[in-house]
């Protein structure tokens, strides 16, 4: 049965927290964004949902102990016979951008919030319901907190292969405070006695700068022409499929075409944006990239590998080089030129142990990418369940049913 949001759940505007906010408090103060703060009462009792009234319409928030809201958004509190994380979902799955009815900022109408109709599938149904979601969503908190722990234990150890290096037999050198006789001091602080001492100017081919057309934020297609994306020179590698197709009246200029052992390095953007260098293995033959990417190539002489050099530039020492003299007026805004990257002092193991080193680096990577491709898994499985168990295409039978955490298993 179809029922308005009024019949399930009395609606409360938020207050300013200015008068409650204390470090010492206890109580969440939750805006449209999360929770941002402590106070010393609750101006509610959970569990409830906060829903956003100004900016930011989308993303409810779960709430199970005493809350204060803040003054923009409202406090939806589930009457008697309603679950809160039931009603929760359901509103989670409802776009709120839909009730927008401002021309400025963005804004929700408490009349339209109570105008919202549910599939109300009963209070049994609705617990189950609850159960089978809230599985799903604890296994993905787990996988994200694997993810996260398995991505602090990458920083630390490509922090350790750029400093202590590996031996023959793949285990990392002992620590430099416990031999002290296998190290020496350079420009980019300690390093293992073997390795040699360059810079990026000494080893590459020249720095190219790329071109930025207007085009249409569509991907190309297969075999078209397209402009990469800054967003396609991630921490997590080179990724094409983040371009943007070009019409078929602009040009293209082989000089500035994606190939295979090209490494590309953000110069321009965000901060956090710039000096993000990747090594292209593979990539389609009609991708140029923008005037926000620098792109080089190893000199035939070097001694370095494309793959170990584009870890190299992405280790602790070479981005504190970078970080110190990237220039611009604002965090927003900054770039990285020529100069700096040619002067990019390098350490250079010998080949065998810059393949040991990529191997390292590339299983961990691959591990994260696993667990990365597990959430992508349980997200659309949560999605889907959302949709079939909260529109009633999906109905719930009550006492026959699997154990909710066998749903999560079978993922």
């Amino acid at each position: 049965m179809r029922r308005p949001l009024r019949d399930l759940a009395d609606v409360h505007y938020g207050r300013s927290p200015n008068e409650v906010v204390h470090e010492n408090g206890s109580i969440p103060v939750v805006g449209t964004g999360g929770v941002y703060g402590r106070a010393v009462r609750p101006l509610f009792q959970g569990p409830a949902i906060v829903v956003p009234r100004k900016g930011s319409l989308g993303n409810p928030q779960y709430i199970s102990s005493p809350f204060w809201a803040v003054d923009t958004t409202y406090a939806v509190l589930p009457k008697k016979g309603v679950h809160a994380r039931w009603l929760h979902y359901s509103l989670a799955h409802f776009d709120l951008t839909k009730l927008n009815e401002a021309t400025g900022v963005p804004s929700i109408s408490r009349d339209w919030l109570f105008k919202i109709l549910f599939e109300d599938p009963g209070e049994k149904a609705q617990s189950r319901i609850a159960e089978i979601l809230s599985t799903v969503d604890e296994a993905i908190e787990q996988t994200e907190a694997l993810i996260a722990k398995t991505q602090q234990i990458k920083a630390g150890l490509m922090h350790d292969l750029f400093t202590r290096g590996v031996t023959a037999d793949g285990q990392l050198r002992p620590p430099r405070e416990e031999a002290p006789q296998l190290y020496k001091e350079s420009p980019l602080g300690w390093i293992p006695k073997g390795w040699k001492i360059s810079n990026l100017g000494a080893e590459i081919t020249g720095i190219d700068s790329g071109w930025s057309p207007n085009c249409e934020n569509a991907s190309a297609s297969f075999g078209e022409w397209a402009v990469l994306k800054t967003t396609a020179v991630v921490w997590d590698g080179y990724n094409p499929t983040e371009n943007k197709s070009l019409s078929p009246a602009t040009a293209h200029y082989p000089r500035i075409t994606v190939k295979p052992g090209d490494i590309l390095i953000t110069r321009k953007g965000p901060v956090d944006r710039v000096g993000v260098a990747v090594h292209v293995a593979a990539t389609p033959s009609s991708l140029m990239f923008p005037d926000t990417v620098f792109r080089t190539r190893l000199l035939p002489k070097s001694e370095f590998s494309p793959v170990f050099l584009a870890f190299e530039l992405s280790c602790r020492s070479v981005q504190k080089f970078w970080w110190a003299r990237k220039v611009g007026l604002a965090d927003a805004q900054v770039n990285l030129n020529h100069s700096i990257l040619k002067r990019t002092p390098l350490a250079c193991p010998d080949t065998n142990e810059q393949n040991a080193i990529c191997a390292r680096q590339h299983e961990i990577s691959e591990a994260i990418s696993a667990l990365s491709m597990d959430l992508e898994k349980l997200e659309l499985v949560k999605a889907g369940l959302m949709q079939d168990l909260l529109t009633g295409r999906v109905p719930i039978t009550l006492g026959a049913q699997p154990e909710a955490t066998e749903v999560a298993a079978s993922v």
